[in-house]
């Protein structure tokens, strides 16, 4: 039973992560467009007026912490407070 348990934590993580994924290669997409850059480029740098900025480094922090989380064990998505007791 705890391993099914960690089966459906697992694929939930690998979900979030997925479209975490999706989301900033849309906001990647959008960056560039406003840029006028084709957005199959592999390098660039966006405009600090850029209105798609802040939401693609917000996605792409998101997008790495879940990584982090993921890599370690943790279910991907669960914060649990400091000094927090059971």
């Amino acid at each position: 039973m705890a391993r099914n348990i960690q089966e459906k934590i697992n694929k939930r993580g690998q979900e979030h992560i997925a479209s975490l994924q999706a989301t900033v290669h849309q906001l990647w997409a959008k960056c560039c467009e406003a840029e006028g850059i084709p957005a199959d480029s592999k390098f660039v740098v966006f405009s600090d007026d850029n209105k798609f900025k802040p939401f693609y480094d917000q996605a792409l922090k998101q997008l790495w912490h879940a990584h982090v989380d993921y890599a370690a064990g943790g279910y991907v998505g669960l914060t649990i407070p400091r000094k927090t007791s059971i």
